[in-house]
């Protein structure tokens, strides 16, 4: 009965020890033994944050107890696809063996560290929003009996790499309300995470400004922001400041206000060419109407009929009217030396 004890024992002991030597992993290391005293280990940063356009350090070390002796040590990097065995090979983004990344990474991703001695650290250049996601490393090698093996970091251990963008402002602007005769102004930025804008006064002080979230369906994407400001006449002309600021840092743009501005309306500005218009149109039609008149009536719009007669030239010197002559007579006296294109004339109208 002993006997038979005893090896159940011996079982349940090494059981033991099996799952005790499988719960070595800490934060960021997947650590594991095997049969012989086999220690591997595969350690990897667990969250990593970049800034769009700029680069990234993705670290990985692997350890083995027999690092030295094993042949054709490889790094593959994948992206998102958690897989327990060999990544399939579109999501491998990085094979150290044949250094060749995947397209939507080529001459963004190089290996930093030597790969052969169990450095997989690799450098992502020029970040994308797309970049972000979960990057499983894994290293792989040829034992010496000739098969291939290969260990991966363990699920949840992956690197997680979020991609943050520097605050920009994209527009600032100003705007006049006519009918409460103020002022708004506009500042409209983006920035990962959400950013904050601030609007400063000419003389440096802070001003209250209300301020929303452009797009609140991607927490995951960059976040633009609008304020708005609304100021009066009674407040400082002069340069307006919008100031955007996140953890990554900080962009600032001015709009200048000036005091009793005025913005003219298209629509007032139409109005009335349309009307000056229409004038013209009405005192052109008019004329042309008058002087259709007047020919019909064969005289002159221009011309008193009260004022027509009959002209009769005579000298200054002897001017005889007639009442009931139809002519007047014309005298020129030669005595005192006058030709007649000497004389003064005088018109008469009958």
């Amino acid at each position: 009965m002993i006997f038979l004890i005893y090896p159940a024992l011996m079982i349940m002991i090494l059981g033991c020890l099996l799952i005790e030597s499988r719960i070595l992993d800490t934060d960021n290391c997947t650590i594991e033994k095997k049969d012989g005293g086999i220690k591997i280990e595969l350690c990897a940063q667990r969250e990593v944050i970049g800034v769009r356009g700029e680069d990234v350090i993705l670290p990985c070390q692997f350890n083995h107890s027999y690092l030295n002796i094993l042949e054709d040590l490889r790094l593959l990097l994948s992206k998102d696809k958690r897989t327990k065995g060999t990544p399939s090979k579109q999501n491998v983004v990085y094979n150290s063996s044949s250094n060749e990344p995947r397209e939507d990474f080529k001459e963004r991703i190089e290996p930093v560290g030597n790969v052969s001695s169990g450095d997989g650290t690799v450098r992502i250049s020029h970040l994308r929003m797309e970049d972000q996601g979960w990057y499983p490393c894994r290293f792989e090698w040829t034992k010496t009996n000739g098969k291939k093996d290969g260990f991966t970091v363990r699920e949840e251990k992956e690197t997680n790499l979020q991609v943050d963008v520097r605050p920009k402002i994209l527009n600032i602007s100003s705007e006049f309300v006519n009918s409460s005769n103020t002022w708004k102004l506009f500042c409209e930025a983006e920035g990962k995470p959400e950013p904050n804008i601030t609007w400063w006064n000419p003389q440096g002080l802070l001003l209250n400004a209300s301020q929303m979230l452009v797009d609140k369906m991607y927490p995951n994407k960059t976040q633009n922001i609008k304020s708005r400001l609304i100021i009066t006449n009674d407040l400082l002309e002069g340069k307006y400041k919008c100031l955007v600021q996140n953890k990554h840092g900080a962009d600032h743009k001015f709009v200048y206000f000036k005091q009793n501005a005025q913005k003219v309306s298209w629509t007032v500005v139409l109005w009335s060419t349309l009307l000056c218009l229409v004038l013209l149109v009405l005192l052109t039609l008019g004329f042309f109407i008058s002087k259709k008149k007047y020919k019909n009536q064969g005289t002159s719009p221009l011309q008193n009929p009260k004022e027509e007669g009959e002209v009769t030239y005579v000298t200054l010197s002897e001017i005889k009217v007639d009442s009931g002559a139809t002519k007047s007579e014309n005298h020129v006296h030669s005595s005192h030396g006058f030709g007649e294109e000497n004389c003064v004339y005088a018109v008469v109208q009958k």
